[in-house]
């Protein structure tokens, strides 16, 4: 607000000079649509926690995490990189992962760990294989995200909303070449909720979310959606999840090639169903206020040619 003289100066030819009210009705719409634009974030309820949590899996590290131990290096000219990602408040934190031998963190922090504070925070998961020609692999590469919701609340019921956004893609061709990625989320009990798990396999025969071979051999398989899982928890409770991600790749002759990624990003909705929030007052857009302007400016320059003339 401490420019608003300063704009008025400036546009006080625009208005009549006998009509002060029409100058600060128009100087206060000016500013709204082009002085603020800022979008405020939504905070979780206040009782709600939902952060990375311990892992339930020996020798498996604490939240979101590229397991370096057990991902087995590329050989020939097979190829993976990765990323995962942390958003707290608005703001990401991201680790690398890939290198000569498509194991090594490049960039970052692994594990990422942390405590969401805002609607739409999350964490997400990136991988990436390549590879053609004889003795090219990306062999196996492990991705684990361990989270918790808790209630801590001694009166309220919340729900959560658990969004897992996901784009799972792969391709072979060749002789013999395969490319599978798979994801999976648990709940505490180790109960799958859900998974997308396909296969591209140019001798074997390709799968899709099934053992069972589709009758196809090789070329794209695509598989994307987002799964939505709702949660109620009662007052103290606190309940675990996983989500686990593999992703693997092979060719075997001087024809055969394979590629293969995922896209998964894990975000929430909540709501507090004992005392919940007041209706959310709907507030113009930028845009519109602009072309309220805009009117009001038409109307002020009739208005002061009508008194002019």
């Amino acid at each position: 607000m401490r420019n608003i003289n300063m704009h008025y100066d400036h546009l006080k030819w625009l208005v009549p000079t006998k009509s002060p009210l029409w100058a600060v009705i128009f100087v206060m719409v000016w500013l709204c649509a082009f002085g603020t634009n800022k979008v405020n974030a939504v905070p979780l309820p206040a009782d709600l926690i939902i952060s990375t949590s311990p892992s339930t899996i020996p020798g498996v590290s604490d939240g979101l995490s590229f397991d370096e131990t057990i991902s087995m290096p590329t050989t020939g000219n097979g190829t993976h990189t990765g990323t995962i990602t942390q958003t707290i408040g608005g703001a990401s934190s991201m680790t690398t992962i890939g290198g000569a031998n498509g194991v090594t963190i490049t960039g970052g922090t692994n594990p990422l760990t942390g405590t969401l504070t805002d609607i739409g925070d999350g964490w997400e998961i990136h991988s990436d294989i390549t590879g053609n020609s004889s003795g090219a692999t990306s062999p196996s590469y492990f991705y684990d995200l361990f989270f918790s919701l808790q209630n801590q609340s001694a009166t309220d019921n919340i729900q959560v909303t658990i969004s897992l956004g996901f784009d799972n893609h792969v391709d072979s061709s060749g002789t013999n070449a395969f490319a599978a990625s798979e994801i999976i989320l648990f709940d505490g009990s180790n109960t799958e909720l859900f998974f997308s798990d396909i296969e591209s396999d140019t001798l074997n025969g390709n799968r899709f979310n099934s053992a069972t071979p589709t009758g196809n051999f090789g070329g794209v398989l695509d598989d994307n959606d987002i799964f939505q899982q709702n949660v109620v928890l009662n007052p103290g409770d606190l309940l675990n999840f996983r989500i686990f991600h593999q992703i693997r790749g092979g060719a075997f002759t001087a024809n055969a090639n394979y590629i293969a990624s995922l896209d998964a990003l894990v975000s929430f909705d909540a709501l507090n169903l004992t005392n919940p929030p007041p209706p959310t007052p709907i507030i113009a857009e930028p845009g519109i206020l602009a072309l309220l302007s805009t009117g009001l400016l038409g109307f002020l320059f009739l208005f002061r040619r009508k008194i002019k003339y």
